[in-house]
């Protein structure tokens, strides 16, 4: 599936899901020429995930970043370097600076902000923070995705703007339990995260059918790429997204020499494909 669709379509299985994602995989190796340093990039708009930090002051145990190590002790300074070498090959790159915890360090954020804003066409820039430190949602042209779980319980009100980010186990991942957080919670934008693991294989597809089917939701985007799936729509005048990002199909997919992301290191290593 190489485009987006403003509808969902019948999902019967997993394995269909799967097997998308191995024909769009299959699609941007064979089309996708341009080289850069790096590779090929398989995506115009290439994502950059900028890892700032090991630490974190709380202990969520299905988070990606603890299962899938990273690299060093954090460099700020050679962040920064790889950042603008990365924008000069990606100009249209969006950037999600994650961690650990961001706002640990918000004086290094607003740097990381202000390098991607000059180096880059400032198409997209977005926070993952736990609420650490409030100061991080008020730093210009930045999205926060404010992450709330059972483990991390912020103050949404002290994030304006912010998107209400959690993570739902499979029991969890239906359209009554997430109509009943956009019903209650003060906030406008939503983000629903299937819990992915390095060695999970089978997702159950029970909410894009729901989707699909419910009267009250109006379906914006549906799209299945190289390793994710997702939907956004309006209900009851909220936004949301529901995202899959299966880590063992990307671990797994031969990329040969393409990459579907980048990945910078706390110490400010570049590598591709979560890697």
């Amino acid at each position: 599936m190489t485009r987006k669709f403003d509808f969902i379509p019948f999902i019967p299985n997993y394995e269909w899901i799967r097997e998308q994602m191995k024909a769009d995989l299959e699609y941007r190796l064979k089309n996708r020429l341009y080289k850069t340093s790096l590779g090929r990039p398989l995506y115009e708009r290439i994502n950059i995930q900028l890892i700032t930090t090991q630490e974190c002051p709380y202990n969520c145990p299905f988070c990606l970043e603890r299962q899938n190590p990273m690299e060093g002790n954090q460099d700020f300074k050679k962040q920064i370097e790889s950042l603008k070498g990365v924008l000069n090959e990606h100009p249209n790159a969006r950037l999600t600076i994650t961690g650990g915890e961001p706002g640990l360090y918000t004086d290094h954020v607003v740097a990381l902000v202000d390098t991607f804003k000059q180096h880059s066409k400032n198409i997209f820039i977005s926070v993952n923070t736990s609420g650490y430190d409030p100061a991080i949602a008020y730093i210009p042209g930045v999205n926060i995705n404010l992450s709330i779980n059972d483990y991390v319980k912020p103050e949404i009100l002290l994030f304006p703007h912010s998107t209400y980010q959690t993570v739902l186990s499979d029991s969890k991942m239906n359209l009554v339990y997430i109509k009943n957080i956009m019903d209650t919670e003060e906030c406008g934008k939503f983000s629903f995260r299937f819990m992915s693991s390095l060695k999970k294989h089978n997702y159950d597809i029970t909410i894009w059918n729901e989707l699909q089917k419910d009267q009250e939701i109006q379906i914006k985007t549906f799209r299945i790429g190289d390793f994710f799936v997702y939907a956004t729509f309006d209900y009851h005048g909220k936004h949301a997204r529901v995202t899959l990002g299966d880590m063992y199909q990307q671990i797994n997919n031969n990329y040969q020499d393409g990459y579907s992301n980048i990945i910078i290191h706390p110490d400010g290593k570049v590598k591709t494909n979560w890697k």
